[in-house]
């Protein structure tokens, strides 16, 4: 998360600090990642964190907060979604329980005047990403003569929902089936056992046509699921919340906080039992139960409005085996 804060004389709060990557001292607002609790998963708060962060290392506490937007950093490799917060009606930290900086970090504090902040960003004296986002940000709702909304569509559909273990067994099977390996393996240990059992030596052809079940079926994954689900029983088996808006899917459990637009899917499948959300290689299952018919036909509708054709794929992408023709990349 990133704040931009500014003090009753309308002095934004820098920090000056060593950025190894960049090998340079960059002048940036504060800011920070995520918490994570190493016994139970659970990521923090980003309202809590932003409250941390900027004590830790800036000294102040402020009295008024506003999410201002969120934004992916780096979507083409990266998965950081920076959470931008206007702090206002500072105060310093009590000294007995201020909150210092990080032992890796050291960071020199310094005030500019709103109008200099900003002109610093502009003339690139900081080209700091998030800073030069929450900077001109502000900036830009000062000017404006209607505020700038900042917070994403409402959720047309927000559900909670705990896998079961047979949701958990079927779904682990039905990607099995749909991998290439998979398939492929399957197919050729199928071959394998076709001499024996025309010579009729069943035995021979046995352990071949076990596999070939095994792996074209998916029944291959069911004794790893297993094990997975009563070693990680508590992350495996945790309340998970799928909101569903124009913009996107957010979801949220005790160990992720996730959101995507739209235009991060690579397909959208609905099979009898189960909604395949497909990015990268990964893939979010939701179970259908857990929707009416009316919000399905709202999820379909989002799809549909998001340029996803019957097929699942986005309008115009190709299908798996399809060529594109020269230049017609992503850019990732």
């Amino acid at each position: 998360m990133a704040i931009v804060a500014i003090d009753a004389d309308d002095q934004v709060l820098l920090v000056r600090q060593y950025r190894s990557p960049a090998d340079a001292v960059l002048l940036e607002i504060p800011a920070g990642t995520l918490d994570v609790d190493p016994d139970t998963g659970q990521t923090e708060d980003p309202d809590l964190a932003a409250r941390r962060e900027l004590e830790e290392e800036t000294g102040y506490r402020a009295g008024s907060w506003r999410l201002l937007t969120r934004f992916w950093t780096a979507p083409g490799f990266a998965t950081e979604l920076m959470h931008l917060y206007l702090a206002t009606d500072l105060s310093p930290a009590d000294a007995d329980g201020h909150l210092g900086p990080d032992e890796d970090e050291h960071l020199r504090l310094e005030r500019r005047p709103f109008a200099a902040a900003v002109a610093a960003a502009r003339n690139g004296e900081i080209a700091d990403a998030k800073s030069l986002v929450g900077l001109l940000w502000v900036d830009r709702e000062r000017s404006s003569p209607a505020p700038l909304e900042p917070r994403p569509p409402a959720a047309l559909i927000e559900k909670s929902y705990v896998l079961t273990l047979g949701e958990l067994l079927g779904t682990s099977a039905a990607a099995m089936r749909r991998s290439r390996f998979a398939q492929i393996f399957g197919v050729v240990m199928a071959g394998l056992a076709v001499p024996p059992v025309l010579a009729g030596e069943i035995e021979v052809a046995l352990p071949g046509i076990i596999l070939a079940v095994a792996f074209l079926t998916g029944l291959f994954t069911v004794p790893f699921t297993l094990f997975v689900a009563w070693r990680y029983r508590d992350r495996v088996f945790q309340t998970t919340t799928v909101s569903i808006s124009e913009a996107g899917v957010h979801w949220r459990a005790a160990n992720a906080d996730t959101e995507l637009a739209w235009a991060i899917f690579s397909r959208l499948r609905e099979s009898s039992s189960t909604l395949w959300l497909e990015f990268g290689p990964q893939t979010l299952p939701i179970p259908i139960r857990i929707f009416t018919p009316a919000e399905l036909a709202t999820i379909r509708r989002l799809a549909a409005e998001a340029g996803f054709g019957p097929d699942g794929r986005p309008r115009g992408r190709p299908g798996r085996g399809q060529k594109t023709k020269p230049g017609s990349g992503s850019g990732r």
